[in-house]
């Protein structure tokens, strides 16, 4: 074989191996735009669905402040503020940290420790209220001291979301100990019907994040 043929089958071979991984990524190329929509669609840390799967305690340095309630039936409700899952824009840029409220139940005579068992978890969002406004009011109407004010939400009337940046980029950081408080003054205003923390419902994120560590 002459040196023009070997260098057409060298040819040959490379432009098979260049349509070949063509063909490869633009095959993955659905699927892994599909994942990317599923990481983007979790509110929580992957850590936190951990904890409240084995029912641990959330313990350590990432606990910003928490505190304890004891109910009449003895149960006792430890609630935690701590960040949340970190998020990046189009550019790749970390965004402003999120914040998250959990709330860790343990029955009567269990002691409150990271082995846990916690029997039962709620998360939700510390940095938004969700607000359902009275007939004849408008989201501009929800505004805090802090100059925090709602804003409408979009295909939802008489509904608004209220996010607590201002108070939380506050000077000094917030004192969390008064997120409640922040929820008595909007539930107060005139304008508002109902105000709550944003839920996050868990456990239809934990039901994704296993259908598609399935696939």
């Amino acid at each position: 074989m002459g040196q023009r043929e070997r260098f057409i089958l060298f040819l040959v071979g490379v432009l098979l191996g260049v349509g070949l991984l063509f063909g490869i990524n633009t095959r993955s190329q659905p699927e892994r735009e599909r994942r990317k929509q599923v990481r983007d669609s979790l509110s929580l840390p992957g850590m936190m669905y951990d904890y409240a799967a084995t029912s641990k305690g959330f313990y350590g340095h990432y606990v910003k402040h928490e505190s304890v309630e004891t109910r009449t039936d003895g149960t006792k409700v430890r609630s935690v503020i701590t960040g949340g899952r970190r998020r990046y824009d189009a550019q790749g840029r970390e965004l402003p940290e999120e914040h998250l409220l959990v709330r860790e139940t343990y029955a009567p005579g269990v002691a409150l420790a990271e082995a846990g068992p916690v029997s039962d978890y709620a998360f939700l969002f510390a940095d938004r209220i969700a607000v359902t406004l009275r007939p004849g009011h408008d989201a501009s109407e929800v505004a805090l001291p802090s100059g925090d004010v709602a804003i409408a939400t979009p295909g939802s009337p008489g509904r608004a979301s209220l996010r607590l940046d201002r108070w939380i980029g506050a000077s000094g950081g917030p004192d969390w100990s008064r997120l409640q408080q922040q929820l008595v003054q909007v539930r107060a205003l005139p304008a508002v019907a109902s105000a709550e923390l944003v839920t996050i419902d868990w456990r239809s994120e934990s039901d994704l994040i296993r259908a598609e560590s399935g696939r």
